[in-house]
């Protein structure tokens, strides 16, 4: 695992990793206390996260994952299974999407790079963007 002292972490690399790791302790909480410390946390770092992503104009996470996240503020102790497993899930998915951000833009621009250089065809974009994240992995 490389240090993250060796390597200056994006901001979008770090609000990853703290989601990644509310989660976590969401999943792992066995007790009310435990609980409630990683409900917390998790809170803080959707308020967080969702006064970057504003401020940034990113696109994730979005309005609705915000409003949802910071929803489960009134669950407390009594928090049922399937919104706490969305939950983890939602930190999941925006945490993967932030991580690779980066990648995102980077495909993005080689795939319409191809588009341009074929014509600018219509109904290929799914073709441009796989060959584009071919070219990318592998290079």
């Amino acid at each position: 695992m490389a240090s993250l002292n060796s390597e200056r972490l994006t901001l979008a690399e770090t609000g990853a990793l703290a989601l990644d790791e509310a989660a976590r302790e969401l999943d792992k909480a066995s007790d009310t206390a435990s609980f409630l410390k990683a409900l917390e946390r998790n809170q803080r770092v959707w308020r967080t996260l969702a006064h970057i992503a504003m401020t940034r104009a990113w696109q994730f996470p979005n309005e609705r994952q915000v409003a949802y996240a910071l929803s489960t503020d009134g669950l407390g102790a009594k928090g049922n299974d399937e919104r706490i497993n969305s939950m983890i899930d939602i930190n999941r998915e925006v945490s993967d999407i932030l991580a690779r951000g980066d990648d995102i833009a980077r495909i993005r621009e080689r795939a319409y790079a191809i588009w341009e250089s074929r014509g600018r065809p219509v109904g290929q974009d799914m073709e441009h963007w796989l060959l584009a994240e071919m070219e990318l992995s592998s290079g």
